[in-house]
């Protein structure tokens, strides 16, 4: 005869929602405490809040990490608009400086190749050397007596800046003698004042004055040359006074920079 098998039956136990009944009180009991803890009217509230602050202040934190990332990109995005723009100023600014030194190199060669001159009777050369392949305080240029000039004819940057004069004329070449040459001697006066002075040339692109102690003169003050065409000679660069002997001694400048100019004017000193 066979014999019967007998399987102990386990108790399940299952209760709310298909969970036992220890799970199902474990839940119960969490939701009540829960409850007491965030009520605030409840004595274990304050002992919870210190408890869960530092989770709460976390997840603040990520939170408001989490706002930002809008902000983070906006700024980003303004930051690279305001760049663009910048770098879109600069090279404005840079193609502007282009076209000016264009318009001025081109408006110098229209100016070499027309002749361009100041009114009246003045004749165009181009300075063909200049220091160091000439003397200092001198200029080499491309007009002779072929072309109607003399020696002492004077030499003009323009219609009222004087250099200084012919010193060596050939037929179709000619030296100038700038007012700083060593031993030039010219009479002027102070625009400023009127008052008249004699200037000196000293070479080395200095011009000097010696006037007495109380005569006016200072820094910046233009001194003029007489003549058929009142001109600016030189510009005072520094005053020095010597008291124990009663003087000044005035340097000067020329008015322009040689070395920045490429065409003279020429002025007969008999016109």
């Amino acid at each position: 005869m066979p014999m019967k098998m007998i399987y102990p039956t386990r108790n399940t136990n299952k209760n709310l929602f298909g969970l036992s009944s220890n799970k199902t009180l474990i839940i119960f009991l969490t939701i009540a405490a829960l409850v007491l803890v965030f009520n605030t009217s409840n004595p274990l509230h304050s002992l919870a809040e210190k408890l869960l602050s530092p989770v709460l202040k976390s997840g603040n934190f990520f939170y408001d990490s989490l706002n930002q990332i809008p902000k983070y990109f906006s700024d980003k995005n303004n930051l690279i608009e305001e760049n663009n723009k910048l770098l879109a100023e600069v090279e404005n600014g840079r193609i502007d400086a282009v076209d000016n030194e264009s318009v001025k190199y081109e408006n110098q060669k229209l100016r070499e190749e027309l002749k361009m001159k100041p009114v009246g009777d003045f004749i165009t050369a181009s300075i063909i050397a200049k220091f160091p392949q000439v003397p200092l305080d001198s200029l080499f240029i491309n007009m002779g007596t072929a072309d109607g000039v003399n020696n002492g004819d004077l030499i003009f940057a323009s219609e009222r800046v004087l250099l200084g004069k012919l010193v060596k004329v050939s037929g179709n070449k000619a030296t100038v003698a700038l007012n700083s040459f060593a031993g030039t001697v010219s009479y002027g006066y102070v625009a400023r004042t009127n008052e008249p002075l004699e200037i000196k040339g000293n070479g080395g692109g200095v011009i000097e004055a010696n006037v007495p102690i109380d005569f006016d003169i200072v820094v910046g003050d233009k001194i003029m040359v007489a003549g058929s065409l009142d001109s600016l000679a030189a510009v005072v660069g520094a005053v020095e006074e010597d008291k124990s002997s009663g003087f000044k001694n005035v340097l000067m400048s020329l008015p322009v920079d040689i070395s920045k100019i490429n065409i003279v004017f020429i002025y007969s000193a008999n016109a």
